[in-house]
């Protein structure tokens, strides 16, 4: 999920542009989180990639300024989590927020959990839960199920690249890593995991340790805050073309910086490596101004990055 804020009466600060790789806390949803960001920011354009629940935590893509044109790129970016589990408890929500529907006793034993690990690696048909972020005619599908109103998510192809069963940590509970494509719910994941057990499952923790192969190295809300009056703030964040794995780069001088912002593609001076991948970053003064492909020797803006 992608959501991003633009308040034309809010002062703004200028020259804003980069990512924050957020480690979102627990207790508090990922708007709010963008909201506290932009705050620190002083109310500058932002957006951010791959809703994490109130009660999950961790890696959260922020993007400042004119990142934010590059969210669209990161939707299909594998994700990863650490996550604990609760066995014999079925909730409505598949974790704690939820009511209890169902408990029993039968509590699956380490090697049992080992054997069937095998059986979740690869594609597959997975239903979202009904207390999701997904939209239904325009309502988030967690609203409806609150209503306690009947209605029913489609099936999602997803791939799960790695699962392991790092602990035990009880009879009762067991945590995991999962390495799994964009729009997999770990909740569903667990509940799944569960019946091929012959038992029930709730997720009682949730943190996302990875996204995509980015950097691992999160920074915290708190210590944000520690640099609201600082000039460090620009220093913290990450680069626009971190979005783009091994692009393309042409380097413009002013007069090629002026034609891509007005929209017309520009003759290459410089021998590009390779015409096969497939972004091209457009840079003046070392900062990206668009993003666009090659073809004969030119470079075709698709999107501005700045304006003149």
């Amino acid at each position: 999920m992608v959501i991003w804020i633009d308040n034309p009466k809010m002062k703004k600060t200028k020259n804003i542009n980069g990512w924050i790789f957020l480690d979102k806390p627990i207790g508090i949803s990922s708007n709010l989180a963008l909201q506290k960001v932009r705050k620190i920011f002083n109310y500058c354009k932002a957006g951010y990639v791959g809703t994490l629940d109130p009660l999950a935590s961790g890696f959260l893509p922020i993007a400042l300024g004119n990142a934010t044109k590059t969210i669209k790129y990161l939707d299909d970016s594998n994700k990863e989590y650490n996550f604990e589990v609760n066995w014999g408890l079925k909730t409505s929500s598949g974790d704690l927020e939820g009511n209890i529907e169902e408990i029993t006793k039968n509590y699956p034993s380490r090697e049992e959990i080992l054997k069937i690990i095998p059986n979740f690696i690869g594609y597959f048909d997975q239903e979202p839960h009904k207390f999701s972020s997904k939209k239904i005619n325009g309502v988030r599908a967690y609203k409806l199920a609150r209503r306690k109103l009947e209605f029913k998510l489609e099936k999602k192809k997803i791939e799960i690249l790695d699962l392991k069963l790092l602990n035990c940590l009880s009879e009762t509970k067991a945590y995991f890593y999962a390495k799994c494509s964009s729009g997999c719910y770990v909740r569903r994941l667990a509940e799944d995991i569960a019946k091929n057990l012959g038992t029930f499952a709730t997720v009682t923790a949730l943190r996302r340790v990875g996204f995509r192969d980015f950097n691992k190295k999160l920074i915290s809300l708190d210590y944000l805050l520690t640099l609201v009056h600082s000039d460090d703030l620009k220093h913290i964040l990450k680069p626009i073309n971190l979005v783009f794995d091994n692009a393309n780069e042409i380097i413009l001088d002013e007069s090629g910086a002026q034609h891509i912002l007005n929209g017309r593609t520009v003759k290459i001076k410089t021998v590009v490596k390779s015409y096969e991948k497939k972004f091209t970053l457009a840079k003046f003064k070392n900062e990206v101004i668009a993003i666009g492909y090659l073809k004969d020797d030119s470079f075709y803006p698709k999107k501005l990055l700045s304006y003149l």
